[in-house]
């Protein structure tokens, strides 16, 4: 027995010296491809175009009866008035009658074109919280430097920062010399299939292929990567996938005075708390062990040990990953309830209980394995399992190896106080996922620091931060 343990610990030991070693000799992987970069120019009034532009209230609706697209055609006119240099020397295709897709012809048409996004629409803001903003949510108004309004940051700040960093450059002369799309869809809160994904369609039967593409996406956090002195560019390289399951529980009601023993309320909580009680497995996805990568070499010693070490510490990184949301999410599929259903008066027993429950799908999982997870989570026939409208299935990883990725890292790091820059998986989802088809390089990130009131209240922007994020698309733009 003594020399088992003795073994065992003899193999423990050689095994940290192993992982001790290699955090000692890890690389950092912040090896940007320098470019020129440079202090913001000054652009006049783009504070205040900015703050003008959260005025047009192109809300999506999933009820499309209730979009008021006046509000987009308006928007349109705006956009014309305020960057007239952009919109007479690109040329500005209109697809589905709302997305814009402007062209900047570059001066080598040989060289495979970059593709900016940014989409138009913003999501409703609820009756019940309109009281609660500090200042009304469409009105667009700057209090003590924060720039307040719907749409501010999701994703507005883009939109408006490409085309402003676009009409100086033309007005200082610059032409690209790969050829530049600007893409700004009109319906990616809902989807974007008739907005993004129409045009993605368009450029692949026209044999269009990018070079890369740069989306919505991650940001730059001094809070949101435990562990971290430094502030962290988080650049997304793939996206979760998305799909919803209707639970629907039959059994006959009837009066409450006399209830049965169980009701189609008592089946359907039992199967939302069996549900919840039984998690995916966790696992890694290419573009959150990319994530760990990147940032364990610029970690402090314990971390960069456990972290860069992957083969003998995953259950612990696991462990660590679960305790929070944002970094559950980051490991598995998830799973919750959003819309439940039964019952029409409080002395009736209803018959019939529903609710929704929204997954998102760690890339590599399948709608048939969620389906087969939940059926086998629940183990009850009474309850019918029902796949609702069309899933989204995660996305393929890109590169951080790529000369787009790495290009970027410059202009980061001098506008935005030398961050660590890292890839990461987006668990949200962005009008990008379309254009798989265009260019495997798909980069999802907004250039602007720990956002707050993202879809809630009180959705805002400091608006110093607004010269970093014209800054970075300067120095990007400018060196392609």
């Amino acid at each position: 027995m003594k020399k088992i343990i003795f073994g065992l610990l003899s193999i423990i030991l050689i095994l940290l010296m192993i992982a001790i070693v290699r955090s000692v000799l890890m690389p950092s992987k912040q090896q940007p491809i320098e470019i020129p970069v440079s202090d913001t120019p000054e652009m006049p009034g783009a504070v205040e175009r900015l703050a003008k532009s959260i005025t047009f209230q192109t809300v999506s609706y999933d009820d499309t009866l209730m979009i008021d697209y006046s509000a987009f055609l308006a928007f349109h006119e705006f956009l014309k008035e305020s960057y007239p240099l952009a919109f007479s020397r690109m040329e500005l295709d209109v697809v589905h009658n709302y997305t814009l897709v402007l062209k900047w012809s570059g001066k080598d048409s040989l060289l495979p074109p970059a593709i900016f996004m940014a989409h138009q629409d913003v999501v409703p803001v609820d009756d019940d919280s309109k009281g609660m903003w500090t200042v009304p949510a469409f009105e667009g108004l700057i209090k003590d430097g924060i720039l307040y309004g719907r749409g501010v940051i999701d994703d507005k700040i883009n939109l408006m920062g490409q085309l402003e960093t676009a009409e100086y450059l033309l007005s200082q002369g610059f032409q690209p010399e790969r050829t530049i799309y600007f893409i700004f869809g009109h319906d990616e809160e809902i989807g974007g299939e008739k907005g993004a994904a129409q045009v993605a369609q368009n450029f692949e039967n026209r044999g269009i292929k990018a070079a890369f593409v740069l989306d919505e996406g991650g940001i730059i956090t001094y809070e949101k990567v435990p562990g971290m002195s430094r502030p962290v560019a988080l650049i997304g390289t793939s996206e979760k996938g998305y799909v919803t399951l209707e639970l629907k529980v039959d059994i006959p009601g009837g009066h409450s005075s006399f209830p049965a023993k169980t009701t189609s309320i008592d089946v359907l909580a039992k199967a939302l708390t069996d549900l919840r009680s039984k998690p995916f497995p966790p696992g890694f996805a290419p573009s959150v062990k990319d994530f760990i990568d990147y940032l364990a070499p610029e970690m402090p010693f314990l971390q960069k040990t456990v972290l860069g070490n992957r083969w003998l510490f995953q259950p612990i990184i696991y462990k660590i990953y679960s305790a929070s949301p944002v970094g559950d999410a980051m490991i598995r599929t998830t799973m919750v309830p959003t819309i439940l259903q039964a019952g029409v008066k409080e002395n009736a027993i209803p018959t019939i209980a529903k609710a929704k429950v929204n997954y998102r799908l760690l890339p590599g999982t399948t709608v048939e394995e969620v389906i087969a997870h939940t059926r086998k989570a629940i183990g009850n026939d009474l309850v019918e399992i029902t796949q609702v409208g069309e899933p989204k299935q995660g996305t393929v990883s890109s590169s951080p190896d790529s000369s787009a990725f790495r290009s970027m890292m410059s202009p980061l790091k001098h506008h935005f106080d030398d961050p660590v820059v890292a890839p990461f998986l987006m668990i949200g989802g962005t009008d990008s996922r379309h254009f798989y088809g265009v260019t495997p390089n798909i980069y999802k990130f907004s250039p602007m620091i720990d956002p707050i009131g993202f879809h809630g209240v009180d959705e805002q922007l400091n608006i110093s931060d607004y010269q970093k994020t014209l800054g970075f698309y300067h120095d990007f733009i400018r060196s392609l």
